[in-house]
């Protein structure tokens, strides 16, 4: 009900099914209907056919059966089983009376319930009588169909298309009817959906085209493309929690940069009931053993989504142990030596191995598949003595395996570097293919920069002359000397340590100073210092281990949330400015209790995940995924680690975090993982050695070419990017819906350039080393995207250092709004053309540069300006 009222209040139509004709057997209600009232059974559905005449079904019907509807809110019926009792009655007199009766039953029901719509399923003979009640007529299979009692799908032959189409024609025409068809493809047939929904919207009709049973999202004047990855995981071998699992910590990352984002789901707690055909994207398994707890269940609920078209990717183990009547499924079959002869050699391999690490071929815990004649590609494939060839990476039109040990190579003290490149297997496995992808590291052309200081030592004194407080240091010498936005915390426990009254601590007073800054955005790094947030996490803590020791207390949720955000408003935040983010502590790993308080107080949140490649140890596997999610709430990771990772957990070296250039350096080049990142605590201001490595790793980042955001803007986006819906519309454009914040898609470069013309809410494009970066102004949540093979020829926006508020094209230029946190840079391209600004400062000339014109306004935040191009 509730779903209901929200597709309503959204504008949506929802139209409930009534079968008018016949009723299935399944039917709770079905021994509440007189057997007197049927007059044939239908076999291949699985019903009995109503006789129309019969008064009593009308008034069951409308009076018990649609009245409950009504009241539960639907305001449209989709009435079908119109010709059902064309099975059972041949003689045309017979046939007049069913349909008399069809009719009256009809006007009936538009009588009832006032304003009600009506679609009706075929039902071509009755039109003349009803067509007038009714919105939209529905008809299946004008091109593709499906034969119940072969259970094949069947092209349509040219008779039947040809009698169908003309009575739709009528419909359309004669009757100003909507005509929807609906179509039956094979989902695993993708391109076959597309083109007939095109031929069916060609017609001038509205296409859906799906499976039989109607239970998977078809195609229709848009395809969705399913963002979302069902990942699996065996719960029982990480008692910790999803957050340590392989599939999170190492195939997240991935696919969340080919744009997909990760539902999550514990094998033994259960699977989903329907098939996920255009719900998912495709379905992910990393298992560490063959030994499930419901190995049946899970391998015949696998084998039937896979049956339904859904890609999957299978890392590790397959979870049971396989049998050829599964394995004949991925084109691939139980190895027919009983003993493997060693030692194995590496018999092919392509692009998708050795991608960090060299496969490296034993017998300890290899899986011995054979391919069978054809139908697989082989990506890694083995060879004992024999000569007997082994599949272990390989991939068909079903997905793709990656078998252990030949997916992640271990190493020293946990290290671990990739066998296989995770970006090309899982492009390849789940056909992840040319999609506008989200992007949280860029805006407007530019690499974020985030600057974030926990809380923690703030009251701890410098080694430095005049011994100040290190909080203190970095007011002076970071958040004021540098002025970038900052998002910057304190532990209210050590913060007002040893207050007394209402007289504020040291510690107090240069809080107040630094949260005045314009600069520098509130946050919470809570109440105690908590080391874990998960209660099983907490076992081991006790005491001051668990939390700074402070007398009488014990931990309390709401008190290190709510009680210390509160605090930070009433005793250190200005007038009208008030904490806007929470930082965990600790562990960095939120359960749900404390992922709700936080939602439920407006704060964003962020820390745990924190990128950690070096030049020494350059592997994809040190890079986090943006974070996690239990159920609807979403813990947003920090995208580089903090000093106190740098340093070896304060204990030196105290110069380490100039490391931390190596790690965003590296996660800009070949690839843009994560954007800019400058994550410290207050205890790097009291060491001449970190307070210098900070001055060093501030220096590099404001020499890169930026924008610069506080915490609460990038942890929107992050939610954003989560929840943001992608589509294709017949004439190629793509629909990009939930969309505020989140301002940047990074197009593969194979599917050319924005149309800027045709376009809405796009305002410009930079063509960079690491993708195609396209600008977005949603209008309302939404965007419209053309893709052109022409670069744009028209002035448009290259890259900027602001938000773009307006964008409007004029006879005099485009007028703009644009505000920055530092003073506002934007480049203007093309640059054959001579660009200035008109503003309220007077005229701006830009810089000529070798890709278009670069102006730099003296204020962050000019107010309305014009570009003139010509």
């Amino acid at each position: 009900m509730d779903n209901l009222v929200d597709l309503r209040d959204k504008g949506t139509k929802v139209f409930a099914y009534v079968s008018v004709g016949e009723v299935n057997w399944s039917r709770s209600w079905y021994s509440e209907i007189p057997r007197n009232w049927f007059m044939a059974s239908n076999k291949e559905w699985g019903s009995s056919i109503i006789d129309l005449t019969q008064q009593g079904w009308h008034d069951y019907l409308v009076d018990k059966y649609l009245s409950r509807l009504w009241e539960k809110g639907y305001r449209g019926f989709f009435l079908d089983g119109l010709e059902s009792y064309q099975i059972s009655v041949v003689e045309p007199g017979g046939r007049l009376i069913q349909e008399k009766a069809l009719s009256n039953l009809i006007k009936r029901i538009h009588q009832r319930f006032p304003g009600v719509d009506l679609i009706l399923n075929r039902g071509f003979a009755i039109l003349p009588e009803v067509g007038g009640y009714a919105v939209a007529l529905a008809a299946e299979s004008l091109f593709q169909g499906w034969d119940p009692p072969s259970q094949q799908y069947t092209k349509v032959l040219e008779p039947d298309r040809y009698w169908l189409l003309e009575r739709l024609k009528q419909a359309k025409d004669q009757y100003g009817l909507q005509v929807i068809v609906i179509d039956y493809v094979d989902p695993k047939q993708k391109q076959l959906a597309r083109t007939t929904a095109k031929q069916i919207s060609d017609l001038g009709f509205t296409p859906w085209v799906a499976n039989p049973g109607l239970d998977i999202l078809g195609i229709g004047e848009v395809e969705v493309f399913p963002r979302r990855v069902l990942a699996l995981y065996d719960g029982k071998d990480y008692p910790e929690g999803l957050q340590q699992t392989d599939v999170h910590k190492l195939l997240a990352m991935p696919l969340e940069y080919l744009g997909y984002s990760l539902d999550y789901m514990d094998v033994n707690v259960g699977l989903p009931g329907n098939l996920l055909t255009g719900q998912y994207a495709g379905i992910v398994t990393w298992f560490n053993n063959d030994g499930l707890l419901i190995p049946t269940i899970y391998r015949d609920w696998l084998l039937r989504q896979i049956d339904s078209g859904v890609k999957v990717a299978i890392l590790g183990n397959l979870g049971f142990k396989a049998d050829n009547a599964f394995l004949q499924h991925l084109g691939v079959k139980l190895s027919q030596s009983e003993n493997l002869q060693g030692p194995l050699k590496i018999g092919q391999s392509d692009k998708i191995v050795g991608y960090e690490a060299q496969p490296n071929p034993t017998l300890q815990g290899v899986t011995a598949w054979q391919a069978l004649e054809s139908g697989i590609e082989n990506h890694l494939g083995l060879a004992d003595q024999s000569e007997a060839p082994l599949v272990a990476v390989f991939s068909g039109n079903w997905g793709g395996v990656a078998l252990h040990p030949y997916v992640i190579e271990p190493g020293y003290q946990g290290r671990q570097r990739w066998i296989i490149n995770p970006f090309e297997f899982l492009s390849k496995a789940l056909d992840l293919t040319g999609i506008p992808v989200p992007d949280v590291t860029t805006e407007n052309g530019r690499r974020l920069l985030l600057v974030q200081v926990d809380g923690d030592g703030a009251g701890n004194k410098a080694e430095i002359p005049g011994v100040p407080l290190a909080v203190k240091v970095i007011q002076d010498h970071f958040l004021q000397k540098y002025n970038l936005p900052s998002t910057v915390s304190i532990i209210e426990g050590e913060t007002a340590s040893g207050r007394s009254s209402d007289k504020l601590t040291p510690i107090e007073t240069i809080a107040r100073d630094i949260f005045k800054l314009n600069n520098v955005e509130i946050a919470s790094h809570s109440y105690s210092h908590p080391s874990a947030w998960f209660q099983k996490n907490n076992i081991m803590a006790a005491g001051d281990d668990y939390h700074l020791a402070i007398d009488g207390y014990e931990f309390d949720l709401k008190r290190e949330i709510a009680g210390s955000a509160e605090y930070i408003n009433k005793t250190l935040a200005p007038e009208n400015k008030h904490a806007r983010v929470f930082l965990w502590t600790g562990d960095g790993l939120a359960n749900k209790e404390a992922l709700v308080l936080t939602r439920s107080l407006g704060l964003e949140n962020m820390n745990g995940g924190g990128a950690t490649i070096f030049d020494d140890e350059r592997t994809m596997t040190r890079v986090p995924p943006l974070g996690y999610a239990i159920n609807d709430q979403l813990q947003v990771y920090a995208p580089i680690a903090s000093d106190h990772v740098y340093t070896n957990g304060w204990q030196g070296p105290f110069y380490g975090f100039n490391r931390v250039i190596e790690t965003m350096r590296l996660t800009d080049s070949p690839l843009r993982l994560k954007p800019l990142h400058i994550h410290y605590h207050f205890y790097s201001g009291t060491k001449i050695a970190s307070i210098n490595a900070l001055k060093a790793v501030y220096d590099w980042s404001i020499k890169q070419e930026h924008r610069a955001v506080w915490v609460s803007e990038y942890s929107q986006k992050v939610n954003e990017f989560q929840n943001m819906t992608l589509s294709r519309r017949m004439d190629g454009a793509w629909t990009i819906r939930g969309l505020n914040t989140l301002r940047t898609v990074r197009l593969p470069v194979s599917t050319g350039w924005p149309d800027l013309e045709r376009s809405e809410g796009v305002v410009g494009v930079r063509d960079a080393r690491q993708g195609r970066y396209v600008h977005l102004l949603p209008d309302h949540g939404q965007v419209l995207l053309y893709t052109t093979p022409d670069p744009p020829s028209s002035p448009y926006l290259l890259h900027s250092n602001g938000e773009i508020e307006k964008w409007q094209q004029t006879a005099e230029g485009i007028n703009l709004q644009i505000h920055a946190h530092t003073p506002l840079e934007i480049v203007m391209a093309p640059p054959e053309r001579k660009c200035y600004v008109n503003w309220s400062g007077g005229r701006l000339d830009g810089q000529h540069q070798s890709k278009g014109w670069k102006f730099i306004f003296p204020v962050a935040n000019p107010g309305n300006a014009t570009v003139v191009c010509y």
